[in-house]
């Protein structure tokens, strides 16, 4: 347990450090655990381009671009990561540390040692693809401890963090049931039509792999049963789409909305996934198979299998139709059987863990050491 070096009025300080990443998932799993901080001063530390949207949520922020930002050599860049590091741990004296990724960069070992008096975490979520990764998993020693969010696909898990000793939580959202607006509010809200089903079409961080041809598959399709197409516009989305017909949707968290939509054609993040089943949209995923690390497929696979969800790695409009008219069909009660399989929402638990390391007295009720 760290010293609570920075106890005061906004209590001791947490900071969250999301890494690069291609989407928004390390950021909004961070951003989940902030809401549970309660007593805690808490602080962002971001690698990632969609970093405003934390202050937009009411927290503070510092920017710490990554390599692929500022274009330097590796070298040149991991030298100056660890001098930003140490400087910001020296200025802002955390008692808990939360990095969230897959690829703990080299220096943070360092960092810790020259700014002692800090927790360290490592939020990693699992899926691994099988075989990958495997040399990161000896950085668990610069960690105090391995926090790891659920996965409702975790049957599927055949990666290396399977069976490795970690504090396990249920499945980590940003917005829970509760949070859903209304139907006509959440239209409302997000200058959509008021009548007639509408899809939120979400087919992953833009600048992966071009999505181009699958998303034109499913405007054609959606457009063919009579169904509005609303097409996000990622914080960090690199992909164009003004030359189709589509609704635009830009608001974040934009799950909070959900109920303004009849389904949604997804990627298979691990963000995406679990907000989508958690809070009853009837969706097709389609996985992104081009991501590192990210075991999109099993994700897809195992929901397909348990009922829960659609899949379709490769679209076109003649595939695409069949499959959307059977979500608009049966996918509330496909929708239904992946809500009751959900245990809840683990961001409260990870959050006790976290005020528990930072000194404060809750005890936090996940599943550890397993």
């Amino acid at each position: 347990m760290a010293t609570s070096t920075q106890a005061g009025a906004l209590g001791p300080r947490v900071v969250l450090m999301s890494s690069n990443g291609t989407g928004m998932g390390h950021l909004t799993r961070l951003l989940a655990y902030a809401q549970g901080l309660h007593g805690c001063d808490v602080r962002f530390l971001s690698m990632s381009g969609a970093a405003p949207v934390v202050a937009r949520l009411g927290h503070r922020y510092e920017y710490l671009p990554s390599r692929q930002a500022t274009g330097m050599r590796s070298s040149s860049w991991r030298r100056l990561f660890l001098d930003r590091l140490v400087e910001y741990l020296r200025r802002t004296r955390p008692d808990v540390v939360v990095f969230d990724g897959t690829h703990p960069y080299a220096g943070m070992e360092v960092a810790r040692e020259v700014v002692p008096g800090s927790a360290w975490v490592w939020s990693r979520r699992a899926l691994w693809q099988p075989g990958r990764n495997v040399d990161q998993l000896a950085k668990e020693a610069w960690f105090d401890l391995v926090l790891e969010p659920g996965d409702l696909a975790q049957g599927s898990d055949r990666g290396a963090t399977v069976g490795r000793d970690a504090y396990r939580v249920a499945p980590v959202t940003l917005v829970g049931a509760a949070e859903l607006q209304p139907r006509e509010q959440a239209r409302r809200e997000l200058g959509l039509p008021a009548d007639g089903p509408l899809a939120l079409v979400s087919l992953g961080a833009g600048n992966i792999n071009d999505t181009s041809g699958d998303l034109g598959a499913v405007v054609t399709a959606l457009g063919s049963l009579g169904v509005g197409a609303c097409v996000t516009r990622a914080a960090i989305a690199e992909q164009a789409d003004d030359a189709l017909d589509v609704h635009h949707v830009d608001d974040f968290p934009v799950s909070r909305r959900f109920a303004a939509f009849d389904l949604a054609v997804s990627a298979a993040g691990y963000n995406s996934f679990h907000e989508n089943l958690r809070l009853g949209l009837p969706s097709l995923f389609v996985p992104n198979t081009q991501t590192l690390l990210d075991d999109q497929q099993a994700r897809v696979d195992h929901a397909v299998r348990e009922g829960w969800a659609l899949g379709a790695v490769d679209l076109t409009p003649r595939g695409a139709e069949p499959l959307l008219a059977r979500l608009l069909d049966d996918g509330a009660r496909m929708a239904r059987g992946a809500q009751a399989a959900d245990p809840g929402n683990g961001a409260g638990d990870a959050a006790a863990l976290l005020r528990r390391l930072a000194g404060l007295d809750d005890v936090a009720a996940g599943e550890g050491g397993t």
